[in-house]
């Protein structure tokens, strides 16, 4: 089944998240949180390739002022736009995208050693099952362990008359089996386009989607001890939409904006 998933700028929007307080002139963000650059690169790409809403997290985003989030995101932003315009972030990108590369249908080989290992387990069944059987269903038995043998020994040796005959039938694709291994193409060149660069558009344009209808004015009820969506609809928006609904008016806007500067630049 398709995995929907969606990402904001790495996430990295999310630090709008906290009651910030306090920022230096000159933004240092990874500095101020004492977030290692290659851990939040790490968590970039990992943002970019999976769709989840997750950043490395710092008890210190404490110290933002609610007036600096715009510039926090942007900077973010430029942090994470320089990575995954990288040499590194490509070739780590390419590498994900040949892993996830579906393997298609199965050889010939690999489905006659398929048949072949499942012959010697329906042979092993049967001789169980014969030594508690009698009369006609003993016979039977031995009738399905003597055809088993013969087409186990066939298949081991291409000059055995019934060879093609049984090797075609042990190679043939099931319509179950070409159907999925067209889905899992699809699915593939859907979810890992040629370039980093396609993938990078695709997250953002999911960005730009997932929040361009959010009310920073809905009315949020108690309901034990959480708060919830006083209208319904909203209370069944995905985790996702929640939580950038969290972020406020400010951070999303900016990011939004920084997103919709970034799209345009790679058309």
């Amino acid at each position: 089944m398709k995995k929907f998933v969606y990402a904001t700028l790495a996430a990295a929007l999310l630090l709008g998240t906290f009651a910030f307080k306090t920022v230096r002139a000159n933004l240092d963000v990874l500095g101020q949180l004492q977030i290692d650059p290659t851990e939040a690169k790490e968590s970039v790409f990992n943002n970019f390739q999976d769709g989840v809403l997750d950043f490395p997290y710092s008890t210190l985003v404490t110290t933002f002022a609610p007036g600096k989030r715009e510039a926090a995101v942007r900077e973010l932003g430029d942090f994470i736009k320089a990575y995954t315009e990288s040499a590194a972030f490509a070739e780590k990108y390419k590498a994900a995208r040949e892993a996830a590369r579906p393997q298609g249908l199965q050889s010939a080989d690999e489905k006659i050693k398929q048949r072949l290992a499942q012959i010697d387990l329906d042979i092993e069944t049967n001789q169980a099952d014969m030594a508690k059987a009698s009369g006609e269903m003993k016979k039977l038995h031995q009738l399905t362990i003597d055809e088993l043998r013969k087409e186990k020994k066939a298949l081991g040796n291409p000059a055995d008359p019934a060879y093609a005959s049984f090797r075609k039938e042990a190679t043939k694709a099931t319509e179950w089996e070409t159907q999925q291994a067209r889905e899992d193409e699809k699915y593939w060149l859907e979810e890992y386009p040629p370039t980093a660069k396609e993938r990078v558009k695709r997250r953002l344009a999911e960005f730009q989607d997932l929040t361009k209808d959010i009310d920073f004015t809905a009315k949020l009820v108690k309901s034990g001890n959480k708060l919830v969506f006083a209208d319904p609809g909203l209370e069944a928006k995905s985790w996702e939409w929640k939580r950038c609904f969290r972020c406020g008016r400010e951070t999303i806007a900016a990011a939004r904006q920084y997103a919709q500067q970034w799209l345009s630049s790679l058309r």
